[in-house]
């Protein structure tokens, strides 16, 4: 199984039930297709950088997933044959998968794809000393600083 990320934009003017609805049966194509929904983020009413069928602004949702490749197809036949979703993106993360940090991840138990760095600090031989700024006049401005 692989990790996909899809972000569709719908119009704005949809109501909060039938936006819900519409969250609610593309997390259930996923399921059916024996894939997870790790996260659903709504991301919100934002302005399009063009118009789309004559909308200039749109309402962002992203779903983090696993599956197989089997749902990215039927998700996307479905997007394109819905009036209400204007624009779709789908992503792969990760070729493979972990279900079992998969689980954990919705759980809260394990950070989202943060890479755990160990950052190490050296004490300089010499001590910093302290930094003057010198403040320079602007040419423009009447007022001294």
């Amino acid at each position: 199984m692989k990790r996909y990320e899809t972000l569709f934009i719908v119009q704005v003017d949809l109501p909060d039930d039938e936006l819900s609805n519409l969250i609610e049966r593309y997390s259930s194509i996923i399921t059916a297709f024996k894939g997870t929904v790790v996260k659903t983020e709504k991301w919100g009413k934002r302005k399009l950088a063009y118009q789309i069928r004559k909308q200039t602004n749109g309402y962002y949702i992203l779903i983090d997933f696993v599956g197989k490749s089997a749902v990215i197809e039927e998700m996307e036949r479905n997007f394109k044959i819905d009036d209400k979703v204007l624009k779709f993106m789908t992503i792969l993360k990760d070729d493979k998968v972990d279900l079992a940090k998969i689980e954990k991840e919705k759980l809260g138990e394990v950070p989202m794809d943060t890479p755990r760095v160990a950052l190490k600090v050296e004490s300089p031989e010499t001590p910093v000393k302290s930094m003057e700024i010198e403040r320079v006049k602007d040419s423009t401005s009447s007022e001294s600083i």
